[in-house]
């Protein structure tokens, strides 16, 4: 075939292999020669709904009515999406949008009610990192068995329950840097979270994130009478004669070098007014109160340390130790106005936070 030549009658074949087909899919044919190949040659009339014309490009002749081939039919058609319309998408998710807003305004406050009517302790466990070589396990046990024998002390964890180094990223390495297996440190967390007697919450960590949706501890946590977060929770405990917010993140916002719970007291300013604020994390140890003008209670700002005492990523960083503790007792004395500033007393030791929680309730009649 020589430069310029077309083939056989000449013309455009450029698409020579496009099919024609109808809204719903079906192919169009030439109803005098049965060929596929159709092409738009306007429309057959100047109103505004007139049909269109269709050219057969073997034939030559034209046809507003081609033939609908319907060779086979789908009965059950995949749909492209789980909607129908975008106003059925738009209603799904106001829904959602409703459902997530009963959610949190649910769970603005988690109340626990106690029925105690004399003074009450808790016993605040900072990051126990239960699989590492440097967690000081012996001085956990002696903490969570004075808080279990002591009457009147509840127990509290800011998250961390383990390293659980997440994988697919630099800290899977870490791994092998301790002795502890993955199925031991499972083991060791579900020993953790069943050993208090009374535990209110759990607030899970960074490291306890890491587990993503398919989170094991909340699994271990189902039969226990408590409560597992993550990141953050605010309680409202319902005493007999008052009302003691508590306000426990894994880390509040904010670093100072001149005082180790900046972040807590920024919080505790400019943000709630709870009796009690309390975070982990950073591995150190902090406390200031503030008094609140308005409601004129004194909001207690307490970082707790971790039970990880030693810590290869702290040496590495020549970080100085500002741990005084790695945990903290809160002791509420019932007998007095939520006001008075001796109303919540924080201590280092929980033997001594023990000892005083006892001597506050053997004086109630």
């Amino acid at each position: 075939m020589r430069k310029g030549q077309s083939g056989e009658g000449g013309g455009n074949f450029s698409n020579l292999k496009k099919i024609q087909r109808d809204d719903f899919g079906n192919v169009l044919l030439c109803p005098h020669c049965h060929s596929t190949h159709l092409i738009r040659a306007g429309n057959d009339g100047s109103t505004q709904n007139a049909p269109q014309r269709w050219k057969c490009k073997a034939c030559g002749r034209k046809t507003v009515n081609p033939i609908v081939s319907k060779n086979y039919e789908i009965e059950n058609p995949f749909q492209n999406s789980d909607w129908d319309s975008v106003d059925d998408l738009v209603e799904s998710r106001i829904k959602r949008y409703e459902k997530r807003e009963r959610r949190e305004k649910n769970e603005e406050f988690l109340n626990i009610k106690i029925k105690d009517k004399k003074p009450i302790g808790i016993y605040i466990q900072g990051d126990p990192h239960i699989d590492d070589d440097g967690t000081a396990i012996t001085d956990l046990i002696e903490h969570m068995d004075i808080a279990n024998e002591t009457e009147g002390m509840y127990t509290a964890n800011v998250g961390d329950l383990q390293n659980n180094w997440a994988r697919r990223t630099k800290l899977e390495g870490l791994w092998s840097k301790q002795s502890t297996t993955s199925e031991e440190a499972w083991a060791l967390t579900e020993w953790l979270v069943n050993y208090p007697k009374d535990l209110l919450f759990i607030v899970a960590g960074n490291h306890d994130m890491w587990s993503g949706e398919g989170d094991p501890v909340k699994w271990m946590m189902r039969p226990l009478k408590t409560t597992y977060a993550p990141h953050n929770i605010r309680i409202r405990l319902n005493l007999p004669k008052h009302n003691v917010r508590i306000n426990c993140s894994h880390e509040f916002r904010g670093h100072s070098i001149y005082n180790t719970a900046h972040g807590i007291v920024r919080h505790a300013i400019f943000n709630s007014r709870d009796h009690l604020l309390v975070a982990g994390h950073k591995h150190i140890s902090g406390y200031m109160p503030v008094k609140d003008a308005q409601s004129e209670i004194t909001m207690h700002c307490v970082q707790v340390g971790s039970y990880k005492k030693y810590d290869d990523y702290a040496k590495q960083l020549n970080l100085p130790n500002k741990m005084m503790s790695p945990c903290a007792v809160a002791v509420i004395n019932t007998n007095l106005e939520d006001t008075h500033p001796d109303f919540i007393k924080i201590f280092w030791e929980v033997k001594e936070g023990a000892e005083y929680l006892r001597f506050l309730r053997n004086g109630c009649k």
